[in-house]
């Protein structure tokens, strides 16, 4: 008779914590992070009698959580390039509303400098035209010097959310480590009996972490879980943590990079680090803010060298060489923190237009230097000291020690330092300094026209120079044209060959076309332009460098360089914008597979609470009926 009591008692204390955990079920419904449990019945040991063997009830072997890891490890994976998309975007569309602004952007600013320059061209000899090219000249500097510092803005911005995201990763995985110590020692406790809520709390940790930068996990024994940065760079392991720290850039005391703490050595792991808001910020400074300061700074640098140099090349209204008038730009050296050697290296522009915005990085092994593009990880090797990159000149003076390095920014601080250095607007240079006379008694067609100076170097003439037609310049019947007052010369011309197309020719840093037909001592005379004040052929050499195709090797114009930068960005803005919406997508439905397998079903609980209240019901008739046939037993035999 025990044996029915036996079966009753059991089926009763099996369905009573089954009907618990599904009330636990219905209660934690709501409960972010927590996964349906269910309870595993198994009949107990039958027992052998003469007619066979006879069941003995049910228990428990577990209750354990609906739990799938492959969808729980894909949530993950999207929470971080969800995140990762989205703080892109922001990023992204902060710098694409400082740009685009056509209130205070770079474009309207540029037109109204070239619109002043030409101005003076067809006023040479006006000072308040010069005085408007000067103000415009420094609102042109204000606007380069206000975008590099909305660039360097948002720079500091991103240093302090690294600095939070890498105490919000030390602090999840100090907690994820925890609760490894805590899900093994109740598993040791509980025969092998997995901790459901401690495991729930723990995957809660694990999604948070990867929203701050993507991560792998291997669960080991007794039902810890081991992290790895995307990188494979453990962060947990068992109970132990390898800690994120920041510490400043060794090229940079104002940027910080990203290491392991503890180590006796620092480390930068930063483009190891991929995913989540962590993976985001870190791409931001290359991909946004660095790139974007250094293309703003190629115009920067464009605009003050090629206007200077032009301006150098004409006279002011004094009669006086011209000189600059932004302040010269230079590329920027910073040696390593670290360096032990006394080398020193210096850098200089040998092609503003071959610039790219690229910046360089040059170290030494003790016998032999690296030159390393920084942003396409391209390299060359060589003995130095010389080296010429990306129309930049570098040379290391001095004794470098091994391990020693440099950062070389051809343009990264030219924004910033973008300045108006000409203070007295009839400083500026609209006329050139040389022209050019035909001889009132020339009886040819022959002309001597674009006089051009690319070199000032051997000017003011010391005497004019003569050009004069001689049929037998050359030798009996080769013409050409006799030089005097310079030493170059005879110039081979033959009206018959050459009247139509012209001939250039280069003398003294000046540059000129002959062309037409001219007669036997015909000449043209090229003097200094005393009192030129109102000439203005270099007033308009200086505005058409507006639309001179002047940077990244001859395809851009300046605004053609700033266009692209506020195109890139605007592209890139929409593209981020996109791909955050996608991923955004993909994240809710990785978290809607694997609710419908590990969320609570109200619905389904209901009919599971039905079902045992009617089983546990039947089970408690089961011990009813025992306790019926003992009474009549008992009261067959007692009479």
């Amino acid at each position: 008779m025990s044996d029915i009591f036996n079966i009753g008692t059991s089926a009763l204390t099996s369905l009573q914590r089954a009907i618990t955990t599904t009330g636990h079920n219905i209660a934690n419904a709501n409960t972010e992070g927590y996964s349906r449990q269910r309870v595993d019945f198994a009949t107990l040991p039958a027992q052998i009698s003469g007619a066979g063997f006879l069941g003995s009830g049910v228990t428990i072997t577990s209750i354990s959580r609906n739990y799938d890891a492959f969808l729980a490890e894909d949530v993950r994976a999207r929470t971080a390039s969800a995140f990762n998309a989205s703080t892109g975007a922001d990023l992204a569309s902060r710098i694409d509303g400082i740009l685009a602004n056509p209130d205070v952007g770079l474009g309207p600013a540029l037109d109204a400098f070239f619109a002043a320059v030409q101005d003076v061209s067809n006023n040479p000899a006006s000072v308040p035209e010069r005085l408007v090219m000067v103000r415009e000249a420094e609102v042109l500097a204000d606007r380069f010097q206000y975008f590099d510092d909305r660039f360097r803005q948002l720079d500091r911005q991103i240093t302090l959310q690294v600095e939070d995201t890498v105490r919000d990763i030390n602090s999840l995985a100090t907690n994820i480590a925890s609760l490894n110590q805590q899900i093994v020692s109740e598993t040791v406790r509980a025969g092998g009996q997995p901790p459901n809520d401690l495991l729930d709390q723990r995957e809660q940790q694990l999604n948070a972490l990867a929203e701050k930068v993507g991560i792998n996990s291997v669960t080991v024994d007794q039902g810890a879980v081991n992290v790895f940065l995307g990188s494979g760079q453990a962060l947990v392991i068992g109970s132990e943590v390898s800690s994120l720290e920041t510490f400043s850039d060794p090229f940079d005391v104002g940027r910080i990079a990203v290491g392991i703490s503890g180590l006796a050595l620092q480390s930068d792991i930063s483009r190891f680090l991929r995913g989540g808001e962590l993976g985001a910020l870190l791409d931001a400074r290359s991909t946004i803010t660095d790139a974007g300061r250094n293309q703003l700074g190629v115009v920067a640098t464009g605009v003050a060298t090629f206007v200077n140099a032009q301006n150098r090349l004409g006279l002011d209204l004094y009669g006086n060489a011209g000189g600059d008038i932004f302040s010269p730009l230079s590329p920027s050296v910073i040696p390593r923190i670290s360096n032990t050697g006394s080398a020193t290296v210096a850098a200089s522009f040998a092609d503003v237009g071959a610039l790219t915005g690229d910046s360089y990085e040059l170290s030494y092994d003790g016998t032999t230097y690296t030159l390393s593009n920084t942003g396409t990880g391209a390299s060359v090797t060589g003995a130095g000291p010389n080296f010429s990159v990306d129309g930049v000149d570098i040379t290391v003076t001095g004794t470098p020690a091994a391990g020693d390095a440099f950062l070389i920014s051809p343009v990264a601080q030219a924004g910033s330092l973008f300045a108006v250095q000409i203070s007295d607007p009839r400083g500026i240079a609209a006329a050139a300094p040389v022209r050019s006379a035909s001889s009132l008694s020339n009886g040819g067609t022959g002309v001597l026209t674009d006089l051009t100076v690319t070199d000032v170097t051997g000017l003011p003439l010391a005497t004019d120079i003569t050009l004069t037609f001689n049929p037998d310049a050359l030798g009996a019947g080769v013409p050409g044209y006799d030089v005097s007052g310079f030493a170059a010369g005879p110039i081979a011309y033959d009206p018959a060959t050459d009247n139509g197309a012209g001939i250039e020719i280069s003398i003294n840093g000046m540059s000129f076309r002959l062309n037409g037909t001219p007669q036997a001592g015909d000449s043209f005379v090229l003097e200094n332009n005393a009192d030129g004040g109102g000439d203005n052929r270099n007033g308009l050499a200086l505005a058409a460098l507006q639309t001179a195709p002047l940077l990244f090797n001859g395809t851009a114009s300046f605004q053609d360089a700033y266009a692209t930068l506020v195109a890139d960005v605007a592209v890139q803005t929409r593209q981020a914008r996109s791909i955050a919406d996608t991923e955004d997508a993909l994240l809710q439905q990785a978290i809607s597979s694997r609710d419908s397998v590990q969320g609570v079903n109200l619905d389904e609980e209901a009919a599971n609470l039905i079902r045992l209240q009617q089983a546990y019901q039947a089970a408690a008739r089961v011990i009813q009926i025992g306790d019926e046939i003992f009474e009549t037993l008992l009261n067959a035999t007692g009479r």
